[in-house]
């Protein structure tokens, strides 16, 4: 038996856990062996519940129920317990999730669950993903804010081509026959993004510990300037920071961020100490998952130097 705790520590009496983590995978696929879920998007979490008592713990083992009161509820579809929920919570608008509303705080939130690690005082750690869902189901109602996410046997391509279609942010794959791994990040468990593509000018540049050059600061030509939509270090390898170094020390465009009307959502009085600001004259190819409400990107990944961008100065 898995005996991963944390520093042997209790929640309402039962063994405090981490999640178990999905690694990146590329693409989407089919396999009889696999189940495919929705991957949610929104804040990670473990409910231990006991009774009426309720604790939402984050995946970096901070407190969640002072921040979403109304998950006390998760109670009502707990049929009998104690047990232990691994989940995500999500903030539904207009009918979709939405990661910026939930950041914001909103009153109601959802509790989707997904797993099952813990049961009448016995971990279920140990037994196959399959057997883990049956008990689930037996355990787990979908009642108050709680929803049960469902599985689709095999069929991993034809439900990404749906998230797409939705414009949701992609798909986990689970192997039936896996164990929980508590606090590893395996193989057992792939996430499959939707990623968006992009092309962004080149601002500036920000030095990083260990690092030669750190994080990029792209942005979007507007008709008068340029709008700052996020920085990404993401993807940059020691060769291309090497080689965008080089070029980016010999073109410093200190006064930049001073010329009225030339950038619009800068970053911080505290960031822009640390930007090192340089003339736009290239473009860069990032992956992302969400452009947000204010126009800052979700999960920027550097893909390459955008082709045949020029900037007349």
């Amino acid at each position: 038996m898995q005996r991963r705790l944390l520093l042997e520590e209790t929640i309402l009496g039962m063994p405090r856990l981490r999640p178990m983590l999905a690694t990146a995978h590329g693409e989407p696929f089919d396999d009889g062996e696999w189940l495919f879920e929705l991957k949610w998007d929104g804040y990670r979490a473990l409910a231990y519940v006991s009774g009426d008592e309720v604790y939402l713990d984050s995946r970096n083992l901070r407190p969640l129920l002072p921040q979403f009161p109304n998950l006390r509820e998760i109670s009502r579809a707990v049929r009998a317990g104690p047990v232990i929920l691994d989940g995500e919570i999500v903030a539904m608008r207009e009918g979709r999730v939405d990661f910026s509303y939930l950041r914001s705080g909103p009153r109601s939130v959802t509790f989707v669950v997904f797993d099952i690690l813990y049961r009448g005082g016995c971990l279920l750690t140990d037994r196959k993903l399959v057997e883990r869902k049956e008990e689930l189901a037996r355990a787990v109602c979908q009642e108050g804010p709680v929803v049960i996410s469902q599985a689709v046997d095999g069929c991993g391509r034809a439900l990404f081509d749906w998230v797409k279609e939705q414009g949701m942010e992609g798909i986990v794959a689970k192997r039936k026959d896996s164990v929980y791994r508590i606090g590893e990040e395996t193989r057992d468990w792939l996430k499959v993004k939707n990623l968006r593509e992009g092309r962004f000018w080149v601002l500036g540049y920000a030095r990083s510990p260990g690092r030669l050059l750190g994080s990029l600061v792209v942005a979007e030509k507007t008709g008068d300037g340029f709008l700052v939509v996020g920085r990404v270090s993401s993807g940059l390898n020691r060769d291309y920071e090497k080689r965008l170094l080089g070029v980016l020390e010999t073109c410093s465009f200190e006064d930049l961020i001073s010329r009225e009307g030339v950038i619009y959502n800068a970053p911080s009085r505290k960031e822009t100490q640390t930007i090192r600001w340089v003339r736009p004259f290239f473009g860069v190819e990032v992956s992302y998952t969400e452009m947000t409400p204010d126009k800052k990107l979700r999960h920027p990944v550097f893909r390459g130097i955008a082709a045949g961008d020029g900037y007349d100065a």
